[in-house]
């Protein structure tokens, strides 16, 4: 599995303030980490609904 380098994965609090509930280095962890799967946390971001969001790093 290929990692992208200088970013991270978010599930965030779905009110204006989006604020982190969870952090990780993948999409498949951060999935892991709030029980559910990955294709659910890549959809949520391509499609730019939900509370899931790739946040790239400088």
């Amino acid at each position: 599995m290929r990692v992208a380098k200088n970013c991270c994965y978010m599930k965030v609090t779905n009110d204006k303030y989006r604020l982190p509930v969870a952090v990780a280095d993948s999409a498949d962890e951060l999935a892991r980490l709030v029980g559910t799967t990955k294709n659910t946390v890549l959809s949520s971001i391509s499609h730019g609904t939900g509370t899931y969001e790739k946040v790239e790093l400088k």
